[in-house]
């Protein structure tokens, strides 16, 4: 019996010296803040900021002082000034501080304290000591060659997500890591691409394309996929939010305190959605709106087309190979719908299904789109013998969908693009849309990116 407690309790010691997560279970966002004397600008994250004034950090008594309203709002904090009292109120998260020009005396959540030297106003700013961000927010202070670098806690707010979770991320975000590609896309409609500091890889991105388009893209590490993300990497990157898709399994994530939102965009109304949601956290919200005039606008016109053909055509989505098409509650449904046909698919559930040959004679479509990451090709399909008897082997009416940044059947917002290109299609006699004009719009509008025509005519494989 003894030698068993023993064993027990050289168990237990050993694993008190074992690795612990507490890192990860702890996680909590921080802002890195770089400020210099007489500089009109500092620095939050990598990003810079004004002062919103002429006054500068400077030294007084030994001491160096900050403009205090920059630094908090530019962290999501409030600053109230008190002109009666000459009272600066600052809230900044769960901590209340009330500060006095000219005093030294300070209230941190109700708890009087005594500063190192009084706040003082210069240009029409407070200006206080930066030991008061360190001390009464816990925060980290160093001096590195001549900037001072503060690291501290993000104040944090509730968020709800597309699946109704509630979820505490920063009050300002800068740093963003997107484990799915179109949700990376996504960002660019609220002009926020670059809070990215990682974002997923994968095949369905051309990153050349991505590079010309947002250069920074060259240098954005992988994210790793919103399919089995990992923790550990997702932490190295320091983020304030992480953005993925609706099924992603985030356990872990949530285990480990990572601020992380599920959207979902598997229909264009909840594309709209997941935008408005993006603007609102960012505080984009002028941008997210320019963003949905453009895209309703577009969305509207299409419909108003195509809404009125009697004789809808069927076409039939090709995936990742011939017979593994999407059913009625994925993304290329609804984009058949808005061009003006029907999907022989859309009775099906699952997402991505796969099926026999026997199913697509039954269907029998019009026309079959094969997808810019479909393996077979248009010959391969007029050469199979089993599918001769198809109309749209008999007609030929077989077509792959463009893309450029990602193929034009994700959700994404190029799947605009690929909405025209299909009516254009499959209705040449009604629909007329100037897919070249439409394209150089539209890059410029969401991505503010001047397309050439020989990229236009590369995306349609003209040469």
């Amino acid at each position: 019996m003894k030698r068993i407690v023993s064993a027990l309790l050289i168990l237990i010691f050993a694993l008190g010296f074992l690795p612990k997560q507490a890192k990860a279970q702890g996680y909590k966002p921080t802002a890195v803040i770089e400020i210099q004397e007489g500089q009109p600008q500092f620095v939050i994250d990598g990003f810079k900021f004004d002062f919103a004034s002429v006054s500068k950090p400077l030294f007084q008594n030994g001491v160096f002082f900050v403009p205090v309203r920059g630094i908090v709002e530019a962290l999501g904090g409030e600053v109230q000034w008190d002109s009666k009292e000459r009272k600066i109120n600052l809230n900044i998260g769960e901590s209340q501080i009330v500060l006095f020009v000219g005093k030294s005396i300070a209230y941190v959540n109700g708890k009087s304290s005594i500063l190192e030297e009084a706040p003082f106003i210069q240009s029409s700013r407070t200006l206080i000591p930066i030991n008061t961000f360190r001390d009464y927010l816990n925060g980290i202070l160093e001096k590195r060659d001549n900037r001072y670098v503060l690291t501290i806690e993000k104040p944090l707010t509730q968020v709800i997500d597309a699946t109704g979770r509630k979820v505490l991320v920063p009050k300002k975000i800068y740093k963003i890591v997107s484990l799915y590609p179109m949700l990376s896309q996504l960002l660019f409609t609220v002009k926020s691409e670059q809070f990215l500091v990682a974002s997923a890889k994968g095949s369905v991105i051309n990153e050349d394309n991505f590079a010309r388009v947002f250069p920074k893209a060259r240098e954005l590490p992988d994210a790793s996929s919103f399919k089995d993300p990992n923790v550990e990497t997702i932490i190295s990157f320091k983020p304030d939010l992480v953005i993925t898709t609706y099924n992603t399994p985030i356990k872990k994530l949530e285990e480990a305190n990572i601020p992380v939102v599920l959207l979902n965009l598997e229909s264009p109304e909840l594309m709209v959605k997941s935008i408005q949601f993006l603007g609102n956290i960012l505080h984009r919200q002028t941008d997210a709106y320019n963003s949905l005039i453009y895209i309703n606008k577009k969305l509207t016109s299409i419909k108003n087309i195509t809404g009125k053909i009697k004789n809808k055509k069927t076409v039939y989505f090709a995936g990742a190979s011939l017979f593994m098409t999407f059913g009625g509650d994925f993304y290329q449904t609804y984009l058949s719908e808005i061009a003006g046909a029907a999907s022989v698919s859309k009775d099906l559930t699952g997402g991505k299904v796969n099926i026999s040959p026997e199913q697509l004679l039954a269907w029998n479509p019009d026309y079959i789109i094969l997808t810019s990451y479909t393996l077979s090709s248009k010959n391969e399909i007029l050469s199979d013998l089993r599918l001769k008897d198809l109309k749209a082997v008999i007609s030929g009416n077989i077509y792959r969908m463009p893309s450029f940044i990602l193929a034009y059947d994700l959700p994404s917002p190029e799947s605009i693009l690929g909405i025209i290109w299909l009516s254009n299609k499959i209705y040449p006699d009604f629909v007329d849309f100037n897919f070249e004009k439409e394209t150089a719009d539209f890059y410029k509008t969401i991505y503010s990116f001047d397309i050439s025509l020989s990229e236009i005519k590369a995306i349609l494989g003209e040469k």
